[in-house]
């Protein structure tokens, strides 16, 4: 499956540098580095990452409290704040941004790992309660759906979406070009908005577009070069589905 997706944001470019030689040699991506606030906020919306390490001090009156904020407004992935100061009027101000992870500096390679693991689990289990829910109900369409991405509906054409995954009480839409989308809804919940002859449950953890299935085993389908799981109990739908479309 594809790598966790990962953007530095640190304003030591030594310290930047090592902590992407760390993650890479943990299987981690690293989809860019800066230590510019609005350039970081540019790059979150391009970069699409998985995750977020934020430096909280980036000189020249900039702040990665600025940017955690417009993760929570705007993007919503987990977000690990870095830093050499653990005053109590730092931590404070981080704590009221919700991280989902807290490093001091200077920290080693299982402090990271650590961090960004116990982050991504966090995140995945967030209450219901989430003010930044996203509802799909009533936005799709015959051919699409839209996707509200901050104050933006992004428009997703059923032919885009290779294969849906979950992560706690969201789900993770998987499209053409390793790109993806998070919506706050259960797969259970998403899949009854999807057309069924379309959209296949494959596993209890998945949901396919059968129209983009190249192989299928005894255990697998293959979409996008993937290999996502095929329950036993799935399996025979899934064949008798396939050849409706023939």
């Amino acid at each position: 499956m594809n790598k966790v997706r990962i953007l530095i944001v640190e304003d030591e470019l030594i310290i930047a540098e090592d902590m992407k030689d760390i993650l890479e040699d943990l299987g981690y991506t690293v989809v860019g580095i800066t230590a510019d606030e609005q350039e970081a906020k540019r790059m979150l919306v391009a970069t699409k990452p998985d995750l977020a390490i934020l430096d909280i001090t980036l000189g020249k009156d900039q702040s990665g409290l600025n940017v955690a904020d417009f993760i929570n407004q705007n993007i919503f992935i987990p977000f690990i704040f870095c830093t050499s100061y653990a005053d109590k009027s730092t931590v404070t101000k981080a704590k009221d941004l919700h991280p989902n992870g807290y490093l001091i500096k200077p920290f080693d390679k299982d402090d990271l790992y650590s961090a960004i693991e116990v982050a991504l689990s966090n995140f995945s289990i967030k209450p219901e309660s989430d003010d930044h829910s996203q509802d799909v109900k009533n936005l799709i369409m015959k051919d699409a759906l839209f996707i509200k991405e901050g104050s933006v509906y992004q428009k997703v054409t059923f032919p885009e979406i290779m294969w849906v995954s979950p992560e706690g009480n969201y789900s993770i839409i998987h499209l053409k070009g390793d790109n993806k989308f998070v919506v706050r809804m259960p797969l259970k919940d998403f899949h009854a908005q999807l057309p069924k002859d379309r959209f296949f449950r494959t596993h209890r953890s998945y949901i396919v577009n059968v129209e983009q299935i190249s192989a299928i085993n005894s255990n697998n389908v293959f979409v996008d070069g993937n290999e996502i799981p095929l329950g036993k109990s799935f399996r025979d739908v899934l064949l008798s589905q396939l050849r409706k479309l023939q």
